[in-house]
C-alpha cells in the first residue's frame, strides 16, 4: 500500500475517527481512576500493542482505525499528565518520572524491534506512511482540543493546556520514537542477518 499516506474513501475516514474517539474517551476514562505509575504502564502496553498491530493489519480500514486510536491514546495520556502539572494531583517525583520513562521506552523498543522484524508486504502501509499519518492526526488532534478549550473558557485556561499539552505530548512521543527506532533498526538487521541464505 504504498499509495495509501492518507485516507482514500470516506469508510476508512470514518474508522480512523471512531478509532481516535474510541481511544480518548477509554484513555480518559479508565486511566484516569488508577494511580499515574499503573495508568503508565497500561498505556504503555496499549501503545506498543496497537504499534505492533498497525505493522501486521492487512485490511487498510482497520489500519486507519488503528492510527486513530493510537493517536487518540497520545493525546488522551498527554491531557492526563497536563492535568497532573496543573492540579499536581500526584507529585511527579524522580521515582515517578524515572518509572514512567522506563515502561514507555521499554514498549517502544518492544515495539520497533517486533515491527523491523516484519517482512514488508506491498499491501501494507510503509512505515513513512505510518509515521506521518500518525503525525498529521496528532497534530490536529490537539488542535482541536486546544481550540474546544478556547471556546469553553477563553484565551487564557487554552494557552495554559496548549502549554502543557505540548509538553507532555512531546516527551510521551519522544520516549516512544528514540527507542522505537532504535529496536526497528535492531529488528531489520537480525532479520537480514538470520534470513540469508548459505551459499
Amino acid at each position: 500500500m504504498q499509495n495509501l499516506p492518507k485516507p482514500t474513501g470516506p469508510q476508512q475516514t470514518l474508522m480512523m475517527a471512531l478509532g481516535t474517539v474510541i481511544s480518548v474517551a477509554i484513555t480518559l476514562g479508565i486511566i484516569t481512576q488508577l494511580p499515574l505509575a499503573r495508568a503508565t504502564l497500561i498505556t504503555a502496553l496499549g501503545l506498543s500493542s496497537l504499534i505492533v498491530a498497525c505493522a501486521y493489519i492487512s485490511r487498510p480500514v482497520y489500519w486507519w482505525m488503528g492510527v486513530g486510536a493510537i493517536a487518540g491514546m497520545i493525546i488522551g495520556l498527554g491531557g492526563i499528565l497536563a492535568g497532573h502539572m496543573a492540579a499536581e494531583k500526584e507529585s511527579l517525583s524522580p521515582n515517578l518520572r524515572l518509572i514512567f520513562v522506563a515502561f514507555q521506552a521499554t514498549a517502544g523498543f518492544i515495539a520497533g524491534g517486533l515491527v523491523g522484524l516484519k517482512t514488508p508486504q506491498a499491501h501494507l502501509p510503509t512505515l513513512k506512511d505510518f509515521l506521518s499519518s500518525l503525525s498529521a492526526i496528532t497534530v490536529g488532534l490537539y488542535a482541536v482540543v486546544v481550540t474546544g478549550r478556547f471556546i469553553w473558557e477563553g484565551l487564557e485556561p487554552a494557552r495554559t493546556l496548549s502549554s502543557r499539552l505540548s509538553v507532555s505530548t512531546t516527551i510521551l512521543i519522544t520516549l516512544l520514537a528514540i527507542p522505537g527506532a532504535i529496536g526497528y533498526l535492531l529488528g531489520e538487521h537480525w532479520k537480514a542477518t538470520h534470513t540469508r541464505r548459505p551459499r
